[in-house]
């Protein structure tokens, strides 16, 4: 039985669409933008606290973020064991909020439905104890939340709304304060802050 012509380009061409979407799968990996985690590692070391800049007009870390907000992050890595996070909380509207790598959430903390102005948590993973981390310090555990994580390495933000434009400075000396890392909150622990992100072309 002879293919006429027109099902034979019908065939060639369903054929190249399969081979067209075999090849965009496989280099979607290298063509898309870095993940948030990636991103952000370039702004720090692991288990730190870092304060991001105040988001101007083309100046932002990461999409999405608004003016009227401060923020600080910490790309936690647990393969040598939980890490702790301690924040003081002075608004209701403050969020505490825990990423994988590509930017699911699975753990998150708002300030309205805390019934103190500290936050204290450990980040495990399934295989890790609380006491991995609370052994060295003088606090009970009673005041500690535990937040396991499905990933050993991944993304806590703190998200500080503000009240006014004039609350600003009191935001950042407060996220300035935030400690994250292994073992016992460091006394006095203070976030370095992010250097502000080029302007980015329109």
């Amino acid at each position: 039985m002879r293919v006429r012509l027109p099902g034979l380009y019908i065939a060639l061409a369903i054929v190249l669409a399969g081979l067209i979407h075999v090849v965009a799968v496989l280099t979607l990996p290298i063509l898309a933008p870095r993940d948030a985690h990636a991103r952000l590692a370039a702004l720090g070391p692991a288990n730190t606290m870092i304060q991001l800049p105040p988001v101007l007009p083309g100046q932002q870390v990461m999409p999405n973020m608004a003016p009227d907000v401060r923020y600080a992050v910490c790309l936690f890595d647990l393969t040598d064991g939980p890490v702790r996070l301690r924040a003081k909380i002075p608004d209701e509207l403050w969020l505490v909020a825990f990423y994988t790598p590509i930017g699911e959430n699975f753990y998150t903390v708002v300030g309205a439905d805390m019934k103190r102005d500290v936050v204290d948590l450990i980040v495990t993973t399934k295989d890790q104890t609380v006491t991995d981390v609370a052994a060295d310090t003088t606090e009970g555990l009673e005041d500690l939340v535990v937040v396991n994580s499905p990933v050993t390495k991944g993304i806590a933000l703190i998200r500080a709304p503000l009240a006014g434009l004039s609350r600003g400075s009191e935001a950042e000396r407060a996220l300035k304060a935030t400690y994250c890392g292994a073992q016992a909150v460091a006394p006095a622990a203070t976030a370095p802050t992010a250097p502000a992100p080029e302007p980015s072309n329109p």
